[in-house]
């Protein structure tokens, strides 16, 4: 089967692991006994050279060096020329995760080819798929690549069997990512991640960097920042300093410019002051973070420290003046990414280590997510500006997808295409958004007689990597999908959109059916119900719709959940009338279904309905009007239907309007939930338009 090891590509230091003789992940050490290798590469020889020897050359002050390129990975722009030849940050990477690829083989003395490799939890689509991508340069089939948080939350919790909340804070030398994981049982969660790509350990040295030039320049009226031997002895000096003040209270630094000598002193606080904006924006993103997983700190179990930047005591102080108690210990900050790489390339296939006599808890599932929102370029309801569709929400389970449905005219002679602008951020302006690229789906059959019908899959893999595909609904095949990467010129964004050719898009529907299951609906008022619920179901395009059926009486019970499985629901709508007879939830109407019907609507795209049938008066009315308007608010939209001993008066209430407040007999109750299903399915569609690969949405 072979060796698989687990790779820690880190911006200023790499890591690489294997399962020992005994079962145990462990970090190989390089030829100078140190398990960390400074990701940098110095190329003044005839072929280049990484790690330990490069990072001395970076230090006396040598030219034809390279690091911290992890920082422009997914940067075009981003070259280096070293021996007269350009190398992108993807190359770079490669010859670093080759040297690392070859030093486990030496000490394994086996050929490696496996490997699961770890990147920051904000990466971008772009740059794991050049991680990837150099990983196959490197000669590695990478297995999978995982989430530098998420692999430290492994190398601690596989072996954990107290249930927690953990907060993973990685501070690397580049990067920092921050993450909420769920330890269970049976299950390692990611709930949240966040994080900024540009700010690590390098930025903390900056100021340190900055601070002695400017103090140095006003005395002098001479920047050392322009002399690049004095700038490379200065980075040096601040990598330094930062380390030794985390032992230290103070560290004195040389500089010579220019032939004058001068020595500052940095002490913790000046080096603390200096820098309290750069902690607490890593505070700022752990608490929106939090928030993103919907805890708060009492919710928190213990904070997690990853990364060698950790190590400062700031940080330590940090959180332990925040949240009462120090972060925990035990776990190498600097190996744990590393180790828990290794645990995941072991675990890929079999779902079990390699070395039986290593617990691994097998049967633990490890569940990552989705670190930015998916989208597309789309123009506004009024067609006056563009904005970021938002079509997958961040924080959502790996993988995962969505569909989108177009309709589209087409011509006999023409290769019809649709073209679709895909990007990654949380904003409705484009600008403030990653333009993926632009996704055409072409060769899409001509129709005769009616709209070509195409369904248009846009996901996350389990690598969190974009995948869009394309499917004919009326011819039944796959259709051809391909990316076009586009210039940085998008000043057409700030233009305003032109009339087109429109598309038509079905939009995704969630519907609550709340149902009256009190006393007063035993016999022929829960049949035609049910009646009603069937027919309602059946009219609808669940390939587009999700139901979700809830009841309520003297208690409001979900029944099942938003699915889109028609026999779950109909086997589920069967058992309304034992509710009844029962008195299950209770006699009377004390109870009001908005409630739950929100919590399972919450968060959901498209339109949300809630459809509410009742046939008698609910006791605590005004209670129930306002957690109506609650879900009005949501832009949930309530429609509500009552016979028999219904308010006619509380029916509008509730209802988003009066249009919506229906008031009918037993007998009507299946041609009118009929109707409503036409009148959902007939509006369940968007115009849109099509214009050199964008869309146009009227929501």
């Amino acid at each position: 089967m072979g060796i698989k090891i687990g790779i820690d590509l880190g911006t200023t230091f790499s890591a690489v692991g294997y399962i020992n003789d005994y079962g145990k992940p462990t970090v190989i050490m390089n030829k100078d006994g140190k398990p960390m290798i400074p990701s940098v590469i110095y190329f003044g020889d005839d072929h280049p050279i990484v790690g330990e020897e490069a990072k001395v050359r970076q230090t006396f002050g040598d030219v034809e060096v390279a690091s911290f390129f992890k920082r422009s990975m997914g940067q075009e722009s981003f070259s280096e020329y070293f021996n007269g030849k350009a190398y992108s940050s993807t190359e770079l990477s490669a010859l670093l995760l080759k040297y690392l690829k070859d030093l486990a083989e030496e000490t394994l003395g086996e050929e490696i080819t496996e490997a699961v490799i770890t990147v920051p939890a904000y990466f971008e689509n772009k740059q794991r798929e050049e991680t990837i991508q150099a990983s196959r340069l490197a000669g590695l089939n990478v297995k999978t690549i995982i989430n530098e948080p998420t692999a430290a939350a492994l190398a601690y919790g596989i072996n954990q069997t107290i249930d927690q909340n953990l907060i993973v804070y990685d501070l690397g030398g580049g990067t920092f990512d921050v993450t909420v994981v769920e330890i269970s049982e049976s299950e390692i969660k990611v709930l949240a991640t966040g994080g900024d790509h540009s700010l690590g350990g390098k930025d903390w040295d900056d100021r340190i960097i900055n601070y002695v030039s400017e103090q140095f320049y006003n005395e002098h009226g001479i920047d050392p920042l322009d002399s690049f031997e004095t700038m490379n002895e200065l980075m040096v000096q601040g990598e330094k300093t930062k380390i030794m003040l985390t032992n230290r209270t103070e560290i004195d630094i040389p500089i010579l410019c220019e032939g004058i000598r001068e020595t500052y002193t940095i002490t913790r606080d000046l080096f603390e002051e200096l820098t309290q904006d750069l902690i607490e924006r890593t505070w700022t993103l752990t608490e929106s973070t939090l928030a993103d997983a919907d805890l708060s700190w009492r919710h928190v179990t213990d904070v997690l420290l990853v990364g060698g930047s950790t190590r400062m005591p700031m940080v330590h102080d940090y959180i332990e003046k925040t949240i009462g108690k120090p972060p925990l210990k035990g776990v190498d900050p600097d190996q744990a990414v590393a180790l828990g790489a290794t645990i995941k390339a072991n675990l890929v296939e079999e779902g079990k280590a390699q070395k039986p006599s290593f617990s691994l808890a097998s049967s633990r599932k490890v569940t990552d997510v989705m670190s930015h929102s998916l989208g597309m370029i789309a123009i506004n309801k009024n067609n006056t500006r563009y904005i970021n569709s938002i079509i997958l929400r961040k924080n959502q389970s790996l993988p995962a997808e969505r569909k989108r449905s177009y309709q589209l005219k087409t011509h006999r002679a023409a290769n019809n295409s649709l073209d679709v602008y895909v990007t990654q951020g949380e904003s409705n302006e484009p600008s403030e958004c990653t333009v993926i690229g632009k996704y055409i789906v072409s060769e899409i059959p001509h129709q005769t007689d009616e709209l070509a019908k195409v369904d248009v899959t846009y996901g996350y893999d389990s690598n969190g990597v974009i995948h869009v595909s394309a499917y004919d609904t009326i011819e039944k095949k796959n259709l051809l999908v391909e990316r076009e990467d586009i210039d940085d010129n998008l000043q057409w964004l700030n233009e305003a959109p032109k009339e087109e050719e429109f598309l038509e898009e079905k939009v995704e529907l969630s519907i609550v059916i709340a149902i009256d299951l009190s006393y007063s609906m035993v016999n022929e008022p829960i049949q035609e119900a049910q009646n009603a619920t069937r027919e309602f179901i059946d009219k609808m395009d669940l390939d587009h719709t999700s139901i979700s059926l809830v009841g309520f009486a003297d208690k409001a019970a979900a029944f099942i959940p938003l699915t889109n499985n028609r026999e779950q629901l109909l086997a589920k709508v069967s058992t309304y009338e034992q509710y009844v007879l029962n008195s299950s939830l209770g006699v009377a109407n004390a109870a009001e279904p908005f409630t739950e019907a929100r919590t399972q609507l919450q968060g959901r795209e498209g339109h949300k309905y809630i459809l509410v049938l009742t046939d008698g008066l609910w006791r605590d009315q005004s209670e129930a009007i306002r957690r109506a308007q609650e879900c009005h608010e949501a832009d949930m939209e309530v429609i509500a239907i009552g016979f028999g001993g219904a308010d006619e008066q509380f029916l509008n209430k509730i209802a988003t309007t009066s249009e919506n407040a229906l008031f009918t007999n037993e007998t009507e109750l299946v041609s009118s939930f009929s109707k409503i299903a036409q009148e959902l399915s007939d509006n369940n569609s968007l115009q849109m338009k099509k214009k050199s690969g964008f869309l146009n949405i009227f929501k």
